[in-house]
């Protein structure tokens, strides 16, 4: 049944959408028994009424871990709000689930707890996640023998796991032919994307390289300026560009970063085109040298703020942990040399977005691009199956009712369409790389991985579900926001229509951030009506992100109730993720923001 929208903007359409009050909610799996030691009963609501935690996040918001008791506190609130399932996010990159950091084994607490209060808790694995995240240091930091890290184009990647670390080539790879770097680098072209004149001119130019990503040393050697109007490929059509030539170039080869710097660094800037377009790298035989390019600078004050003087990452990031590291950190001579002009390539910018060069005064480049997409990790290897196998073992040694799998993560590229062309992929192929075989092969690789994991689960007697992402059948409406690069591995053919027929119990959708509202409709009715068919319960997970006031909060978890009690064929309400609603009090006590408490009971129960 599709829902009729009277306007044409996000708020309406949540408000507006009120078809099938009472609509009944259909469960195809039963819950299991558990004991709640005397818990009263938990309100009633209008639908299932569920919980997302990353406990990350929580460890962020309240600025400590959570002991025993406050775990129970976030339970005990649950059960006030009527909770009855609680999805606790696993992620096993960082030591959270090693017992020496609590002093308890976190997960098995969880589980415990959650009971106590007649909750289901479900462990959800991030799968494509659970090699590591990409988030990058200088290359001159430590880098020993035992470091769970991975040493990249981009930089050092210190978000990592064990397997992901070892294993660097079964995370995702780029396609053969489009990263390799040959060099050296003989000329320069900044292109601006139209043929107006520019203020910037041959004497406000510098040329700096490097052989890693800081220390830039100022090129000293040749170069040959011209300025010129010739046609470049500019969405979505051909046009004459302006653009500087630094020809004649001597660089060596191995310094393979490179910053073209300009001494007008203010105003709005004239000179400006996308990311992706801005400067082309021209090799010995003309040809055009790959590249990715770095968003900014980043100061060691900025990271020490955030990474090397926070004290709880210290205590749950294995690199971090490591004594040689640990004695770099702490000798601030050493560190200032690591951040001497540091530029980091994590590349997480859309090459359409605009790049103004004479605002921000730089232009930084690294020769070649990276050859694997760290963490993200392929179901075509068997190893890489039985790595996500083990840690759903792990959730289901600890007693959890049930596994959720997310597919979408936070690793991403700007270049994403070039990604998921393993070598395994590319021999089942028979050397084919058009996007409908590679997509097959890598969606054929992710279903297998779910069937076995149904197997393993069922056996054990538990539940499964399964992520729908809005992006499975739409893409980010969210236009240059950063965020907006493609969170689901790329080259995937999602069958998620064989995974509600045949191997979940019940489905999560994730995405409505993503989507305008008459779009937001037409993902809800596609994927409603295949889980409807299959008699499937169906959950919309709500928004996460944070708005300046409570009451703003308030008012947009008003509109998502409104539209899951209304909508016919959604079976309940996923509340992601108590980081944004909780909170720790002046006694340590986790305790429900008044703004969730205030919505959810008056509009949510019966």
């Amino acid at each position: 049944m599709s829902l009729l929208l009277k306007s044409i903007n996000r708020r309406t359409f949540l408000s507006q959408t009120t078809l099938g009050l009472g609509a009944l909610t259909i469960n195809s799996i039963s819950a299991p028994s558990i004991k709640t030691a005397g818990f009263k009963s938990k309100p009633q609501t209008f639908k299932k009424l569920f919980a997302t935690t990353d406990y990350w996040d929580n460890v962020l918001v309240n600025k400590s871990f959570m002991s025993i008791k406050q775990i129970d506190d976030l339970h005990k609130t649950l059960a006030s709000l009527g909770v009855t399932r609680h999805q606790w996010i696993v992620s096993t990159y960082w030591t959270f689930y090693e017992k020496q950091l609590h002093g308890f084994d976190l997960l098995e607490e969880v589980v415990k707890s959650a009971h106590k209060y007649g909750i289901e808790l479900y462990a959800l694995i991030k799968t494509f996640e659970d090699g590591g995240v990409r988030a990058v240091l200088p290359h001159t930091m430590p880098f020993p023998k035992d470091a769970v890290a991975y040493k990249d184009i981009c930089g050092l990647s210190y978000w990592a796991h064990p397997f992901a670390a070892k294993h660097p080539e079964m995370s995702l790879q780029r396609r053969p032919g489009t990263y390799e770097y040959k060099g050296p680098v003989k000329a320069i072209r900044l292109v601006k994307d139209n043929d107006g004149p520019t203020r910037v001119k041959a004497k406000h130019l510098s040329i700096w390289t490097s052989t890693t990503n800081n220390r830039f040393k100022k090129y000293k050697g040749p170069v040959s300026f011209r300025e010129s109007v010739e046609w470049r490929s500019c969405f979505p059509k051909w046009k004459q560009c302006r653009i500087l030539h630094l020809e004649d170039l001597k660089i060596p080869k191995d310094h393979t970063y490179i910053l073209i710097r300009c001494s007008l660094a203010n105003g709005k800037g004239d000179f400006s085109n996308e990311y992706g377009k801005i400067v082309e790298l021209v090799g010995p035989d003309n040809e055009n040298i790959p590249f990715i390019q770095s968003e900014r600078p980043v100061s060691l004050e900025e990271h020490n703020k955030s990474i090397y003087k926070n004290e709880r990452e210290n205590q749950y990031i294995r690199y971090l942990k490591l004594p040689k590291v640990q004695k770099e950190i702490n000798d601030p001579k050493k560190m200032q040399k690591h951040y001497q002009d540091y530029y980091q390539f994590d590349e997480y910018y859309k090459k359409t977005n605009r790049k103004i060069f004479d605002k921000d005064g730089f232009i930084a480049v690294a020769c070649g691009k990276q050859k694997y997409m760290f963490g993200n990790l392929h179901p075509i290897y068997p190893e890489v199956r039985e790595h996500w196998l083990g840690i759903t073992r792990f959730c289901l040694d600890r007693g959890v009712d049930g596994i959720n799998y997310r597919m979408a993560n936070h690793t991403k590229s700007p270049e994403y369409w070039d990604y998921g062309f393993n070598e395994p992929v590319l021999k089942a192929s028979n050397g084919r790389t058009d996007y409908v075989t590679i997509s097959k092969i890598n969606g054929n690789a992710y279903t297998q991985f779910l069937r076995e994991a149904r197997t393993l689960i069922k056996s054990r007697g538990k539940g499964l579900t399964l992520h729908l992402h809005a992006a499975m059948l739409l893409p980010d409406e969210r236009g240059e926001n950063r965020n907006s690069l493609p969170s689901l591995p790329p080259n995937f053919e999602w069958q998620w229509q064989t995974w509600v027929r045949e191997i979940a119990d019940d489905l999560e959708f994730r995405g409505a951030f993503k989507l305008r509202p008459w779009n937001l409709q037409k993902v809800l009715d596609i994927f409603s009506a295949a889980t409807r068919k299959t008699n499937k319960p169906f959950y919309y997970q709500s928004d996460f992100h944070s708005y300046p006031t409570d009451e703003g909060r308030k008012q947009v978890k008003r509109q998502e109730i409104d539209l899951v009690k209304n909508y016919p064929n959604i079976d309940g309400f996923v509340l992601y993720e108590t980081a944004n609603y909780t909170r720790k009090n002046d006694k340590g006590e986790i305790e429900i923001k008044s703004y969730m408490k205030d919505v959810i009971l008056s509009q949510y129960t019966l």
